[in-house]
């Protein structure tokens, strides 16, 4: 037998039958353990070798891609990944950042340029995807990833497609790319799901490639690239139409619904009322009515039978003197409407609106805050300058002053209607944006670093995802039992303590900028309408930063 194998590797054709031998074991291998070990083997070693091979292409286009785009050749974007985690997608950028008048993007069709176009016909856009497999987010063959929002619109058939990491292509995209039918797409990623084996990967890579070269279902018919996906089950075009009350300057609120509507292909109106017919929110929104005064005897009767002409769906307050008559009479415009309003419980809501019940909740509940005094004296005696002071039923900043001296306390305490002094807290501010659903399930928790402020309300915000924030805000959110959109104000110390100083119990004035970066509570409630349970997600850009500018509009009076 020693002689059989020495012979066996002296010759040619002896070392041809080894390694037809060690190649057939190893094919072998692949088939049987191709699920559990070898499909990533072939993703590190082939992303690997094409990032390596192809590293003189990923030069160029990086170039033309940056004269071309006039700035950043990449494009990223959050897409969910196996098992739903989120994961940061790179490719090449086709489409520029053109936006129209209202801050809002242009359709793809008019952002996809010719450069783009070659590079969406040629598959070249995806090129840098060899990055996210090589470090286990993606696959080379799988269901492609999707847009993190469409999340909640799987049914669970199709939420399966999650099961194994995305690709770079798969199944669907050799059987039509985009030219097919988002139903056809997700039985396709189904099936991929149920039976992918070596020998399934290695067709769809075969048919990938002629797929490419005969640039075939590229886009679906009538559309730049695929259409948004809305849902299996939500075909009726459900008409759901928002009233916002005291619409005032809420033009990006307004338009964030508007915006949210559009992506749902909710047939529906966006309806803003207002004391004043110069409100500028009034003439972005689809339809405007003028309203009396919140404490007006027929301030109720109006908003009813508005709902009740309008088939008001949803009834969005937005300045704090109408939330605690809403919140006490929720039920009854409830009961006399078909419009729920997004409001918390009266209780609730009555101690959100004066700020010393608001301190005295969070001292016996456990939460840090400043201390507050009702009395200037004692102010004086136990704590040092700076102080702050503000009315007990204040909003918008009105009449809040940082307090230096003995002097200016003592004539601010007499300027001041009903005021409370409390310690003066230095650390960094946050503005958090608080989601939760009708039944006060928490959805998101949005962190904003706040930059910059006029008036009490920011001009400026980052996007931070802090932990301690977060599920210390969580914390409080569960004890409350808030619903709807809230804006929580605190502070984050330099020992992380987190110390509140308010709750608005009510979209604030920044909202926007947590709903752009993907915290979308405008989007959240229309698909609760439309009977969708919800869960908690941060699946929301992280870092961005926003900054508000105004703008003027012309109102033509007779």
């Amino acid at each position: 037998m020693k002689e059989f194998f020495e012979t066996l590797i002296s010759t040619w054709w002896g070392v041809l039958i080894i390694c037809i031998l060690a190649a057939a074991v190893w094919i072998l291998l692949s088939a049987l353990l191709y699920r559990r070990f070898f499909k990533r083997f072939y993703d590190i070693v082939l992303s690997g070798i094409g990032i390596a091979a192809l590293s003189p292409v990923f030069l160029v286009l990086i170039v033309l891609g940056a004269v071309k785009m006039k700035g950043n050749p990449f494009f990223t974007q959050l897409r969910p990944g196996k098992d739903e985690k989120i994961f940061r997608l790179i490719k090449f950028r086709t489409m520029t950042c053109e936006k129209d008048s209202d801050g809002n993007l242009l359709p793809d069709e008019k952002r996809l340029t010719r450069y783009g176009r070659i590079l969406r016909s040629t598959s070249l856009d995806e090129l840098p995807e060899l990055f996210n497999i090589f470090v286990g987010q993606m696959s080379i063959v799988g269901p492609r990833p999707l847009l993190v929002q469409y999340l909640d619109l799987y049914t669970e058939e199709q939420r399966q497609r999650h099961n194994v990491r995305p690709g770079l292509t798969g199944l669907a995209q050799t059987s039509g790319r985009n030219a097919i039918s988002w139903e056809d797409k997700f039985k396709k990623d189904i099936e991929y799901v149920n039976k992918f084996s070596l020998v399934m990967d290695l067709q769809i890579i075969c048919k990938t490639v002629i797929s490419v070269f005969s640039r075939k279902g590229i886009s679906q018919e009538g559309q730049a690239t695929m259409e948004f996906f809305k849902g299996t089950a939500n075909k009726q075009n459900k008409q759901i139409n928002v009233l916002i009350l005291s619409a005032g300057r809420r033009v990006e609120l307004v338009n964030c619904f508007k915006n949210a509507a559009k992506r749902l292909n909710i047939n529906g109106a966006i309806i803003a009322a207002d004391i004043s017919d110069t409100a500028p929110a009034l003439y972005f929104a689809d339809k405007h009515y003028i309203i009396p005064k919140i404490f007006d005897k027929d301030y109720l009767n109006a908003v009813i039978e508005l709902c009740n002409n309008e088939n008001v769906s949803l009834i969005i307050p937005t300045i704090d003197t109408e939330l605690e008559i809403l919140a006490e009479n929720k039920d009854f415009i409830q009961k006399n409407t078909k419009a729920k309003v997004m409001i918390s419980d009266a209780a609730v809501v009555s101690v959100c609106c004066d700020k010393l019940k608001t301190a005295e909740y969070f001292t016996t509940h456990g939460f840090d805050c400043p201390h507050i005094f009702t009395s200037s004296t004692s102010a004086v005696q136990q704590y040092t300058f700076p102080l702050f002071i503000k009315p007990r039923n204040g909003s918008s900043s009105i009449n809040t002053f940082k307090v230096k001296n003995e002097y200016e306390l003592k004539f601010f305490v007499e300027y001041i209607p009903d005021p409370i002094v409390q310690e003066f807290i230095s650390g960094r501010e946050y503005t958090v944006d608080c989601f939760s659903d009708f039944d006060g399930n928490i959805i998101t928790i949005v962190p904003r670093v706040r930059l910059a402020t006029r008036g009490g309300e920011i001009l400026k915000g980052k996007i931070d995802k802090n932990r301690i924030v977060i599920d210390n805000v969580k914390r409080l959110v569960t004890s409350f039992g808030f619903i709807g959109h809230i804006t929580v104000q605190c502070f984050l110390c330099d020992d992380n303590t987190v110390k509140y100083i308010e709750i608005n119990p009510r979209f604030g004035g920044g909202a926007p900028m947590s709903i752009m970066a993907g915290a979308d509570s405008c989007e959240n409630l229309y698909r609760i309408l439309m009977g969708q349970k919800l869960k908690y997600n941060e699946n929301y850009e992280n870092g961005v930063i926003f900054s508000r500018f105004d703008s003027s509009i012309r109102i033509e009076k007779n």
